[in-house]
């Protein structure tokens, strides 16, 4: 296990049965986002909706593009996550956030704003075929619950270059880039809701109890 993202095991045989031949297995690497390091607590409790993202990245395939040949997405096919991006993301930046952060599933009377997040990028990118780096994009908006009023919203983009050009490579990279975009989310909210140094800050006002 490198130093950051977390190799979950060799643990899924895959079989392909031909004929009445014995079959073949192949392990599949699961990999997973290394829990990140809490970030200043949020001064005001917002609900985290669901994030949103493209159906490739709903699901739990590890992503590739070949940027110096199709250029499309393929999944690795001996490699995967252990849960779909958007989760990962979710609990890293709840992490990151601290306790003020709430799940759905938690008393959405304790929030007066939402936080709403749209995955855009989430893959490796290689230029050619020793070189690749990892893309993360997303956009996020405040949202006041009461009347689905928008208080503010902004975007990320990160390339993070892969130290080797491989799943693990891409994992970690894209590890890193999470880790990133969790604390300038949370800086960002926390500036959003700093108490005015003189008069009322609105987007404050708007969601406190």
């Amino acid at each position: 296990m490198r130093r950051g993202v977390l190799l979950l095991g060799l643990i899924l045989p895959g079989f392909i049965l031909q004929g009445c031949a014995p079959p073949v297995t192949r392990d599949i690497m699961i990999f997973a986002l290394a829990p990140a390091k809490p970030a200043q607590s949020l001064s005001v409790s917002v609900l985290l909706a669901p994030i949103g993202a493209a159906p490739a990245y709903l699901g739990k395939d590890l992503l590739y593009r070949l940027g110096y040949a199709d250029n499309q997405l393929h999944p690795y096919s001996n490699s995967r996550w252990g849960a779909p991006p958007i989760d990962m993301l979710a609990s890293v930046l709840r992490q990151a956030a601290g306790g003020n952060l709430l799940m759905l599933d938690q008393s959405q009377q304790l929030a007066r704003c939402t936080l709403r997040i749209e995955l855009t990028t989430f893959e490796q990118v290689f230029t050619d075929a020793q070189n690749s780096h990892a893309e993360l994009g997303l956009h996020f908006s405040l949202i006041q619950l009461r009347n689905q009023r928008e208080l503010g919203s902004s975007k990320l983009h990160f390339d993070i270059p892969a130290q080797t050009a491989d799943a693990q490579g891409g994992a970690i990279a894209l590890e890193k880039a999470s880790h990133q975009a969790a604390s300038q989310i949370t800086e960002w909210l926390n500036h959003s809701l700093d108490p005015a140094v003189s008069g009322i800050n609105p987007i404050r006002a708007a969601c406190e109890r």
